[in-house]
């Protein structure tokens, strides 16, 4: 009975240890396929492991490499050109802003972890 216990206890913090922990994950990535946009912007790609963080846009004139300002739980801030690019992943909300104008993106999220 004890080695029962015993066991159920061991299995119960294993659950509760990878469940919880997110260090394990060497490799995501996030990727969003927007609708037709007058910015013709076709997807953001950001891709990270435990070394490295890039991202990605695609448009009418190709595939680019982005710079990342910040990536959190709740929001990731992109930057390309004179645009900011905002991803708000509560409220499924892409941005994109310059001095001028707010463009909202619909987009779809797929989202690899690895």
């Amino acid at each position: 009975m004890i080695k029962d216990l015993y066991k159920i206890v061991i299995i119960f913090f294993c659950i509760i240890f990878f469940y919880c922990c997110d260090s394990f994950k060497r490799f995501g990535q996030e990727k969003y396929n927007c609708q037709e946009n007058e910015l013709s912007i076709y997807q953001i790609n950001i891709i990270k492991t435990n070394s490295v963080k890039k991202a990605y846009l695609i448009n009418n004139d190709g595939e680019f490499s982005i710079q990342i300002k910040s990536i959190e739980n709740d929001e990731t801030i992109l930057s390309f050109r004179d645009f900011t690019i905002s991803i708000n992943k509560i409220k499924k909300l892409i941005t994109v802003s310059n001095d001028k104008k707010i463009h909202f993106l619909n987009c779809q999220n797929e989202t690899f972890n690895m």
